[in-house]
């Protein structure tokens, strides 16, 4: 159970060394089994510790942190804190379950995870899950998607890791761009509409990362993601005032992102995967992203970088 020397000092440590294996059954309803599948997932993908010795180079470590965040800001459930259940009406709880069950039949298929019962969500639910081992229709392809991000681990090929990265999020956007043609479809409340909105946003935001091919491993969450994010939910616009400023600021962004039309939208993301065409661009996407999002006197240059990739033949 290898993991980074760092992780004892992160809550996400106490679920990745309590979390009930994962035996008969998959209660995806659990916390702790959501992160149980994760750690597993984490561990089977490094038998070659070709995510290094103490697998801190696995792209999936963003999926985890990304879980804990959600648990431990209440997003998952009222009760969740407590019983450590997530609510099967919470729309962050639905997103997640995208990117853990999914990823988690694909593993099942690709041999990386064993062939467990997914068990059924507990009350009826707006939303639509995996019910006596059926999945979704419109989840079919994420499940293919993610399937082929396992079963280009389990090929043998050079150490760059940016294939992998490309692949987990081809698989990711694919998830996503279900739940947020989801929750244009479904009653929200009672979730803060700020918050849903919020989540919107995010989901868009994923867009920008794919085309980047995001680094989501242990050591770029830890430097670059653990302190981006509202650690509140958003109810009123008071709640955004109160954050701090690189969260405030990162939130009103996500935001914008959330609120401008679908054809701004859709121009903005083809300028942006076009500068990001190569892997000179990709490996400045922190600097660039942030002259993108955060337009100031002194990112100038990064925005002359921006152009130039933008017009490369």
């Amino acid at each position: 159970m290898a993991h980074p020397d760092e992780l004892t000092a992160l809550d996400l440590h106490s679920v990745w060394t309590t979390a009930d294996d994962l035996r008969e059954a998959f209660d995806p309803f659990s916390f702790e089994q959501r992160m149980a599948a994760y750690r597993l997932m984490i561990e089977n993908t490094n038998a070659t510790t070709r995510f290094g010795a103490d697998n801190r180079h696995n792209p999936l470590w963003g999926l985890m942190f990304q879980h804990q965040w959600q648990f431990r800001t209440g997003r998952l459930g009222a009760t969740t804190l407590r019983d450590g259940r997530i609510d099967p009406d919470s729309p962050w709880g639905y997103g997640n379950y995208t990117l853990n069950v999914i990823p988690w039949l694909a593993a099942v298929d690709a041999g990386v995870a064993p062939h467990l019962r997914i068990a059924d969500p507990p009350t009826r639910s707006r939303f639509r899950y995996v019910v006596g081992g059926v999945v979704p229709e419109e989840l079919v392809a994420a499940v293919a998607d993610w399937r082929a991000y396992f079963a280009l681990l389990g090929a043998s090929g050079p150490a760059d890791l940016e294939p992998a990265r490309l692949a987990l999020w081809k698989a990711h956007k694919t998830c996503l761009d279900v739940v947020v043609g989801v929750l244009g479809a479904v009653d929200t409340t009672p979730w803060p509409e700020l918050e849903v909105t919020f989540l919107r946003g995010w989901c868009r935001m994923v867009d920008y990362l794919w085309a980047a091919a995001w680094p989501t491993d242990f050591a770029f969450m830890t430097a670059h993601g653990l302190d981006v994010l509202p650690e509140t939910l958003l109810a009123t616009p008071g709640d955004l005032d109160a954050l701090p400023a690189k969260a405030r600021g990162n939130v009103v962004n996500v935001l914008r992102l959330a609120t401008t039309p679908k054809w701004r939208y859709d121009l903005n993301l083809l300028l942006w995967r076009r500068i990001m065409r190569t892997r000179e661009a990709r490996d400045q996407v922190l600097p660039l992203l942030d002259a993108v999002f955060n337009p100031r006197p002194d990112n100038t240059a990064e925005r002359r970088k921006l152009l130039r990739y933008l017009l490369r033949p």
